[in-house]
């Protein structure tokens, strides 16, 4: 929880938005999964099917919500059946930033792999399955730059107190620089990404896996959709065994990539190293209220700094 809201300020908030609609009558809010300034969702029901509510705030609410129906009426028609799903838009009201959804079923994919870890490779590399159908309608050759992410990386370091961490995000930023120095101008894939790829955003319910929280697909490089992934399951289920490259496990590594139709051969080798160094130095950033993974990010940069680049 965040912000000046609470859990019974969010829960009133919801339901004065849903009251004026019609179409929610019998709709039941539950559980609240999130309640933040910027977004609360809920858990509920609605004719007796398992939902969720989500209900954008701020300057670009309507923006937001109108992003995230269009994006899941796209592939829900072609993400409706199969091994590889996502939830479908019941009701949307984007001018009140407001979009009902079926409640994926399932449990998240970190905690399936915390809960069977004997089971993780096969978790991992139906997850990067999982992205290749996904982006498969929209991928496309690109040229990689580079600059954005220096640039956003290094504006954000001058925010860091001086000391270790500041120096990991340094070291890892000119690990950014020397592979832009290399590739700039060479063709990438980018794609149509889910965005915020990472383990905590797939649930797995028995063949099937899930992707949830697609608010506003992104036109991306489809390695920082996969070295975001790699990066949170690294530092939140640390492998234990780093005989990948960079640091990571390589049974991750390659079970992640070993689906068809996300890279094209030696792009991983080329870019990865620059987007995991994104990935990594934003999370020394952002987990600076949690321990555990701030000690595995920590971890996990002294690793990959140590690697040739």
């Amino acid at each position: 929880m965040t912000g000046l809201l609470t859990r019974f300020k969010a829960r009133r908030a919801l339901r004065a938005a849903l009251a004026p609609l019609p179409e929610t009558d019998g709709l039941t809010l539950d559980t609240c999964l999130k309640a933040t300034d910027h977004a609360l969702v809920y858990a509920g029901t609605l004719d007796d099917e398992e939902i969720v509510v989500k209900q954008a705030r701020g300057e670009l609410a309507e923006k937001l919500a109108f992003a995230q129906v269009e994006e899941l009426r796209y592939q829900h028609p072609r993400m409706r059946d199969g091994p590889f799903r996502v939830p479908e838009v019941l009701i949307a009201r984007p001018e009140a930033g407001l979009v009902v959804m079926t409640r994926a079923p399932g449990i998240r994919l970190d905690r399936a792999i915390r809960d069977a870890p004997g089971l993780r490779a096969a978790f991992v590399r139906q997850a990067g399955e999982w992205l290749a159908h996904y982006i498969a309608p929209r991928r496309e050759p690109d040229t990689f730059g580079g600059g954005y992410w220096i640039k956003r990386r290094s504006e954000a370091l001058t925010e860091l107190p001086p000391g270790p961490d500041h120096r990991r995000i340094g070291a890892l930023i000119e690990r950014m620089r020397a592979v832009r120095t290399e590739f700039t101008g060479r063709l990438i894939t980018r794609a149509r990404c889910h965005g915020d790829f990472c383990p905590i955003n797939l649930l797995v319910a028995g063949d099937e896996m899930w992707g949830v929280d697609i608010q506003n697909s992104s036109w991306l490089a489809v390695a920082k959709d996969l070295a975001r992934f790699l990066v949170y399951l690294e530092i939140a289920l640390p492998a234990g065994v780093h005989d990948g490259p960079w640091g990571l496990s390589g049974e991750d590594y390659e079970g992640l990539l070993a689906a068809d139709g996300l890279l094209e051969p030696g792009e991983a080798e080329m870019v990865m190293p620059y987007f995991l160094a994104v990935e990594l130095a934003g999370r020394l950033m952002s987990e600076r209220h949690d321990a555990f993974m701030l000690s595995s990010a920590r971890q996990f940069a002294d690793r990959m700094i140590a690697t040739p680049v």
